[in-house]
């Protein structure tokens, strides 16, 4: 590609973002007369779709990790973007056109006046290829075969044959891996409490620093291994586009080496996080699983679930950013706010259960709390919580959240209702696991046969199940069942349920002790929330190490 001019002295008037939206979303503008211009807008760049091209201007901003605070910078980004992106997308980037004023000091794509921008022309890739849209389609609109097909054309055709050098493989070490992260958490604060709760912040900045104390060994042996590659280093669903011919990948990172000199176990695991935010954590794995075997990498494996909380943490930003960007649309903000949250509970998640799909039982005596932990839960991890005083009344045809007659409430706890409501919180729970790759549920699991049940078809499920059993004082529990009296609340179970059954409790002496967390109901829930979450993720980085020793 031949070099463009740099801007002259004395350049004309660099547009304000007012004056270059207008231009933009103007068919005029463009020189094949488009009936409409559909404009988004990331924190960094406008896109216009115009098909059968799509023009990108980026804007003006620095944000620390990306600098396109100069018209020069803007433009030399703009050619590497060009040039690096032709490597997955041949064909997909046209050409680089200068932006000039025109007579009257018009903007107008081209022109032999002075550059005052530059927007990248590339070719419009159809809605229905890209692997989002194929996503947002149902389940059978994309199959395991095609995430296989997709990895292995990476693998082929960026991955293998790579001989970085040492100037590559220097991102790989963990003084260089801090950066990243430090930078993430430092410019994440100003969203704490509107995207981010301040207590995933806590758990997902302590489990990133023990990662590195645990996994100090096994970062450095990689880059000697030579598995810090240029890769793509922005690889989620959007960017890939396929048929049955053809693949493309594209709007790979142009901005920063460091975000794109990588591990390819990092570079993959964005794959595997999006597939999983899109609810097909059986097509993350695959993606993980596929990649981990054409390229010879057993250890890829272990490190998937670091980087997809590294990577789920790095969308929680963006879209942060993107919420908070001038002139975006308030649908558009309240939505970018939205998913936002979504990732920072997916990246959570991440470094308190992992990818395996989990079924999180809160369960203990009567009057123990677990309704109140179950929800605080929900909320920091992002998953649905499923009562079974809910699912209880609901099969009994009583309306849910209103409370049942007391003449009822004898046939409504029996042992044969209590086992309808068991198999009725299994199979909803199942479903969730298939596509949010976890619940919680939220019940007494009073008797070891309930539990029987679940861990048995847990085993035929091959789904992992962890109880988190919350106990109390008896005095405590019966004055929190007395208290309940009059107060709208989910369970119906009262004093005289609570004498009929507290005696009948059976802890769970017969569960292992990597299924069982016991926690003491005599904290503040929001208390007794971040202990959990704390100990899980202390849990998931013992694993980590017993698997690299």
């Amino acid at each position: 590609m031949a070099k463009l001019a740099a801007p002259a002295a004395g350049t004309p008037e660099t547009p304000t973002p007012e004056e270059l939206l207008t231009f933009l979303t103007d068919p005029r503008s463009y020189p094949h007369r488009p009936p409409q211009v559909r404009l988004v807008q990331t924190h960094a760049s406008y896109v216009a779709l115009v098909p059968p091209w799509v023009y990108k201007v980026k804007k003006p901003v620095s944000l620390g990790f990306l600098d396109y605070s100069t018209l020069e910078r803007r433009r030399y980004f703009i050619e590497r973007e060009y040039v690096l992106n032709r490597r997955l997308a041949p064909g997909i980037y046209r050409r680089i056109l200068p932006i000039t004023r025109g007579a009257g000091g018009a903007l107008r794509f081209g022109g032999r006046g002075t550059p005052v921008e530059y927007a990248l022309q590339m070719r419009y890739i159809p809605e229905e290829w890209v692997l989002r849209f194929r996503l947002q389609q149902g389940r059978h609109s994309v199959r395991r075969s095609d995430i296989r097909r997709i990895v292995r054309h990476l693998v082929t055709h960026l991955y293998q044959g790579q001989s970085p050098g040492p100037e590559v493989s220097a991102w790989g070490t963990p003084e260089r891996l801090r950066i990243s992260t430090d930078e993430n958490f430092e410019q994440t604060r100003p969203f704490l409490g509107l995207t981010i709760s301040p207590l995933a912040y806590q758990i997902i900045s302590a489990y990133t620093e023990a990662f590195y104390r645990h996994a100090a060994a096994l970062l450095v042996r990689r880059v000697a291994e030579n598995r810090i590659l240029e890769c793509h280093g922005d690889l989620h669903s959007e960017h890939i586009a396929y048929t049955e011919r053809r693949i493309l990948i594209y709007d790979c990172i142009e901005f920063n080496e460091r975000f794109r000199c990588i591990d390819v176990a990092n570079d993959i695991a964005f794959l595997a996080m999006d597939l999983d935010y899109y609810g097909y954590p059986e097509l993350g794995a695959i993606a993980v699983e596929t990649a981990a075997t054409l390229l010879q990498d057993p250890e890829l494996r272990f490190l998937a679930d670091f980087y997809k909380c590294y990577r789920a943490y790095v969308r929680g930003k963006v879209e942060s950013m993107r919420a908070r960007a001038p002139g975006i649309p308030e649908a558009e903000r309240t939505q970018a706010q939205e998913r936002a949250r979504r990732y920072f509970q997916l990246a959570l998640r991440y470094a308190t259960i992992g990818s395996q799909p989990t079924m999180l039982i809160i369960m203990g005596p009567i009057g123990s709390g677990k309704t109140t932990l179950a929800r605080h839960l929900g909320e920091e991890l992002g998953w649905h919580v499923l009562s079974s005083d809910v699912v209880r009344k609901t099969l009994a045809g009583l309306p849910p959240f209103e409370p049942s007659p007391e003449w009822l409430r004898p046939w409504l706890y029996s042992p044969e209702m209590t086992r309808r409501t068991y198999r009725q919180l299994w199979e909803s729970a199942l479903q969730l696991l298939q596509t949010h790759a976890g619940a919680i549920v939220d019940a007494t699991f009073a008797r070891r046969d309930l539990r029987d049940f679940f861990r048995h078809m847990a085993a035929r499920a091959n789904a992992r199940l962890l109880f988190v059993e919350l106990s109390a004082p008896m005095e405590v529990l019966r004055q929190r069942v007395a208290g309940r009296r009059g107060k709208a609340v989910d369970s119906d179970a009262g004093i005289r349920e609570f004498e009929r059954l507290a005696p009948r409790y059976e802890p769970p002496e017969e569960l292992p002790s990597e299924q069982l967390l016991t926690c003491q109901a005599t904290v503040p829930s929001e208390e007794l929330c971040a202990t959990i979450l704390s100990e899980l993720s202390h849990r998931q980085l013992q694993a980590l190490t017993a698997l690299l020793s």
